[in-house]
């Protein structure tokens, strides 16, 4: 009895919808600033460039792509939960990247891949090198393939939603536990985060703690100043 209530309970605050959309579709999203990338989550993980080529080439040889995981904000914006690196590196192809300071990154030059060898230096498009460009042909090859999306909708709970982020970006181990707390900062405050992250680059900060390169690059130092921010007010709680 426990369990079917819980169950029920969840099941009640978390609200989905999903369908397939076209590589199309998804550009016009982006264009029209109706999906939120963040592209401040680029500096957590990155595709290389040969990852970026492998996935173009599985939409071109027509590979079931998994599905993008979005929340759905009261404005009616999909923040993307799960699949930063997929639509980053569509959007990187065709042009339209931009990056955090909204400049727009160097557009994708492919490598060749184990099926389709002649990919490399191909880009979407290149004026100066036209057989390096990609005909309309391929273009609308890609822009009519499918890729699925979930919706977690904004009846949701936005607990759920932040437990979705965290077992979609956990579950390959690829994110720190801290990294994880970033990425969903950037969602519900980024003016806190980038406060946050101010006050780690903070010079005496950063030689106090002397961290390695590998836990700066774990976001350690961010975790050290979340904790310098957090640990007053939990001794105080203590206290009462």
């Amino acid at each position: 009895m426990a369990l079917r209530n819980e169950i029920e309970k969840m099941r009640k605050e978390i609200r989905t919808d999903s369908y397939s959309m076209s590589i199309g579709e998804w550009i016009s999203l982006f264009d029209n600033q109706e999906i939120d990338i963040h592209p401040e989550f680029q500096r957590f993980y990155r595709w290389e460039p040969i990852q970026k080529s492998n996935f173009i080439e599985s939409i071109l040889l027509g590979i079931p792509i998994p599905p993008i995981f979005v929340s759905q904000r009261s404005d009616g914006v999909w923040d993307v939960v799960d699949g930063l690196q997929r639509l980053s590196c569509l959007y990187q192809f065709v042009g339209v990247l931009k990056d955090e300071n909204g400049k727009n990154v160097e557009p994708l030059a492919l490598e060749k891949t184990k099926y389709l060898p002649s990919l490399e230096g191909m880009k979407w498009d290149d004026p100066e090198n036209p057989d390096k460009s990609f005909s309309p042909e391929q273009k609308l090859l890609i822009k009519r393939a499918k890729i699925d999306v979930s919706i977690v909708l904004r009846e949701s709970d936005e607990i759920a939603k932040f437990e979705l982020f965290q077992r979609l970006n956990t579950g390959g181990s690829h994110l720190s536990p801290q990294e994880v707390r970033n990425c969903i900062l950037v969602m519900v405050n980024p003016k806190f985060y980038e406060k946050l992250r101010s006050l780690s680059k903070y010079e005496s900060f950063q030689e106090a703690i002397a961290l390695s390169e590998n836990n700066l690059s774990q976001q350690y130092d961010l975790e050290l100043a979340l904790r310098f921010l957090i640990f007053p007010e939990s001794v105080n709680l203590n206290a009462k």
